[in-house]
Protein backbone atom coordinates (compact mmCIF):
# COMPACT_ATOMS: atom_id res chain seq x y z
CA UNK A 1 0.00 0.00 0.00
CA UNK A 2 2.63 2.48 0.75
CA UNK A 3 4.52 2.11 -2.47
CA UNK A 4 1.53 2.70 -4.32
CA UNK A 5 0.31 5.67 -2.53
CA UNK A 6 4.48 6.42 -3.42
CA UNK A 7 3.68 5.81 -7.02
CA UNK A 8 0.95 7.55 -7.15
CA UNK A 9 2.36 10.71 -5.38
CA UNK A 10 5.09 10.58 -7.88
CA UNK A 11 2.70 10.34 -10.55
CA UNK A 12 0.78 13.62 -9.26
CA UNK A 13 4.01 15.75 -8.71
CA UNK A 14 5.03 14.85 -12.37
CA UNK A 15 1.44 15.76 -13.98
CA UNK A 16 1.51 18.82 -11.57
CA UNK A 17 4.93 19.79 -12.90
CA UNK A 18 4.10 19.71 -16.38
CA UNK A 19 0.88 21.74 -16.30
CA UNK A 20 2.71 24.15 -14.19
CA UNK A 21 5.66 24.60 -16.78
CA UNK A 22 2.63 24.44 -19.77
CA UNK A 23 1.30 27.52 -17.92
CA UNK A 24 4.61 29.39 -17.40
CA UNK A 25 5.09 28.83 -20.92
CA UNK A 26 1.73 29.76 -21.99
CA UNK A 27 2.30 33.49 -20.18
CA UNK A 28 5.33 34.17 -21.10
CA UNK A 29 4.31 33.63 -25.04
CA UNK A 30 0.81 35.47 -24.83
CA UNK A 31 2.05 36.98 -27.71
CA UNK A 32 1.23 33.80 -30.12
CA UNK A 33 -2.41 34.20 -30.32
CA UNK A 34 -2.91 34.96 -33.35
CA UNK A 35 -4.86 38.44 -34.09
CA UNK A 36 -6.30 38.79 -37.99
CA UNK A 37 -4.24 41.71 -38.12
CA UNK A 38 -0.68 40.39 -37.63
CA UNK A 39 1.77 40.27 -41.13
CA UNK A 40 -0.70 42.75 -42.67
CA UNK A 41 -1.05 46.78 -42.96
CA UNK A 42 -2.33 48.26 -39.80
CA UNK A 43 -5.93 48.91 -40.04
CA UNK A 44 -7.38 52.52 -39.62
CA UNK A 45 -7.30 53.98 -36.39
CA UNK A 46 -6.76 57.61 -34.78
CA UNK A 47 -7.10 58.84 -31.32
CA UNK A 48 -8.17 62.24 -29.67
CA UNK A 49 -5.51 63.10 -26.79
CA UNK A 50 -6.19 65.39 -24.01
CA UNK A 51 -5.32 68.59 -25.61
CA UNK A 52 -7.62 67.86 -29.01
CA UNK A 53 -4.50 66.84 -31.18
CA UNK A 54 -5.83 63.95 -33.47
CA UNK A 55 -3.08 61.34 -34.28
CA UNK A 56 -3.41 58.51 -36.78
CA UNK A 57 -1.52 55.76 -36.81
CA UNK A 58 -0.98 56.06 -40.73
CA UNK A 59 -0.04 58.82 -40.22
CA UNK A 60 3.25 57.79 -38.30
CA UNK A 61 4.34 55.44 -41.27
CA UNK A 62 7.91 56.05 -41.79
CA UNK A 63 9.08 55.22 -38.11
CA UNK A 64 8.17 51.93 -35.92
CA UNK A 65 4.95 52.44 -33.76
CA UNK A 66 4.01 51.00 -30.60
CA UNK A 67 0.04 51.05 -30.35
CA UNK A 68 -1.45 49.91 -26.94
CA UNK A 69 -5.27 49.44 -26.15
CA UNK A 70 -6.02 50.05 -22.89
CA UNK A 71 -8.69 51.67 -20.79
CA UNK A 72 -9.62 53.55 -17.14
CA UNK A 73 -10.96 50.60 -15.69
CA UNK A 74 -8.08 48.32 -16.50
CA UNK A 75 -5.66 47.75 -13.51
CA UNK A 76 -3.08 46.04 -15.37
CA UNK A 77 -3.25 48.87 -17.75
CA UNK A 78 -1.63 51.12 -14.79
CA UNK A 79 0.81 48.46 -14.22
CA UNK A 80 2.34 48.98 -17.72
CA UNK A 81 1.98 52.63 -17.64
CA UNK A 82 5.18 53.32 -16.33
CA UNK A 83 6.95 50.62 -18.32
CA UNK A 84 5.26 51.91 -21.58
CA UNK A 85 6.31 55.90 -20.73
CA UNK A 86 9.66 54.76 -20.34
CA UNK A 87 10.63 52.53 -23.38
CA UNK A 88 8.77 56.16 -25.07
CA UNK A 89 11.11 58.23 -23.38
CA UNK A 90 14.04 55.81 -24.60
CA UNK A 91 13.54 54.63 -27.94
CA UNK A 92 12.93 58.45 -29.18
CA UNK A 93 12.63 56.70 -32.93
CA UNK A 94 9.70 54.79 -32.40
CA UNK A 95 6.13 56.06 -32.13
CA UNK A 96 3.92 55.32 -28.83
CA UNK A 97 0.08 55.54 -29.18
CA UNK A 98 -2.14 54.87 -26.72
CA UNK A 99 -5.80 53.97 -27.73
CA UNK A 100 -8.55 54.39 -24.99
CA UNK A 101 -10.81 52.07 -25.48
CA UNK A 102 -14.34 50.52 -24.12
CA UNK A 103 -14.39 54.25 -22.10
CA UNK A 104 -16.08 57.22 -21.13
CA UNK A 105 -15.13 60.27 -21.64
CA UNK A 106 -15.12 61.31 -17.96
CA UNK A 107 -12.81 57.79 -17.20
CA UNK A 108 -10.66 59.06 -19.71
CA UNK A 109 -10.39 62.57 -18.07
CA UNK A 110 -9.75 61.37 -14.90
CA UNK A 111 -7.02 58.85 -15.83
CA UNK A 112 -5.23 61.64 -17.36
CA UNK A 113 -4.98 63.79 -14.39
CA UNK A 114 -4.05 60.72 -12.22
CA UNK A 115 -1.73 58.77 -14.28
CA UNK A 116 -0.52 61.07 -17.42
CA UNK A 117 0.70 59.69 -20.63
CA UNK A 118 4.09 60.97 -21.75
CA UNK A 119 3.28 59.84 -25.50
CA UNK A 120 0.30 60.44 -27.21
CA UNK A 121 -2.97 59.00 -25.84
CA UNK A 122 -6.50 58.95 -25.94
CA UNK A 123 -9.76 58.13 -27.11
CA UNK A 124 -10.27 56.22 -30.47
CA UNK A 125 -12.39 59.10 -32.64
CA UNK A 126 -11.33 57.25 -36.16
CA UNK A 127 -11.45 52.92 -36.54
CA UNK A 128 -12.39 50.32 -33.45
CA UNK A 129 -10.30 48.13 -31.47
CA UNK A 130 -12.24 45.47 -32.79
CA UNK A 131 -10.37 45.74 -36.09
CA UNK A 132 -7.38 44.94 -34.32
CA UNK A 133 -8.81 41.33 -32.87
CA UNK A 134 -8.75 42.70 -29.38
CA UNK A 135 -10.48 40.91 -26.99
CA UNK A 136 -9.00 42.08 -23.07
CA UNK A 137 -7.09 44.86 -21.94
CA UNK A 138 -4.02 45.81 -22.51
CA UNK A 139 -3.32 45.02 -25.69
CA UNK A 140 -0.25 46.16 -27.42
CA UNK A 141 0.45 45.75 -31.42
CA UNK A 142 3.79 46.01 -32.67
CA UNK A 143 3.78 48.13 -36.08
CA UNK A 144 7.30 48.30 -38.47
CA UNK A 145 8.31 51.75 -40.39
CA UNK A 146 5.79 49.89 -43.35
CA UNK A 147 2.93 49.95 -41.55
CA UNK A 148 2.58 46.28 -41.15
CA UNK A 149 1.70 45.02 -37.65
CA UNK A 150 4.38 42.49 -36.56
CA UNK A 151 3.65 41.20 -33.28
CA UNK A 152 0.69 41.82 -30.66
CA UNK A 153 0.93 41.04 -26.89
CA UNK A 154 -2.16 41.06 -24.36
CA UNK A 155 -1.53 41.64 -20.68
CA UNK A 156 0.63 44.30 -18.91
CA UNK A 157 3.87 44.40 -20.46
CA UNK A 158 6.96 44.48 -18.68
CA UNK A 159 10.51 45.92 -19.56
CA UNK A 160 11.93 42.56 -20.67
CA UNK A 161 9.13 41.54 -22.73
CA UNK A 162 8.46 45.33 -24.36
CA UNK A 163 12.25 45.48 -25.61
CA UNK A 164 12.32 41.71 -26.86
CA UNK A 165 9.29 43.41 -28.83
CA UNK A 166 10.81 46.93 -29.76
CA UNK A 167 13.44 44.89 -31.38
CA UNK A 168 11.29 43.11 -33.87
CA UNK A 169 10.20 46.76 -35.39
CA UNK A 170 13.28 48.94 -35.35
CA UNK A 171 15.46 50.70 -33.47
Amino acid sequence: MNRRAAGIGAVAVVLGSVLMLSLAWGLQHAALSNPPVLGKPAPRLAIETASGAQVSVSELQGKPVVLNFWASWCGPCVEEGGVLAAAAYSHPGVAFVGADSQDTQAGFASFEQRHPHTYPAGPIIAGSYQSYGVAGLPATFFIDAQGVVLASFTGPLDTKTLEHYLGLIGP
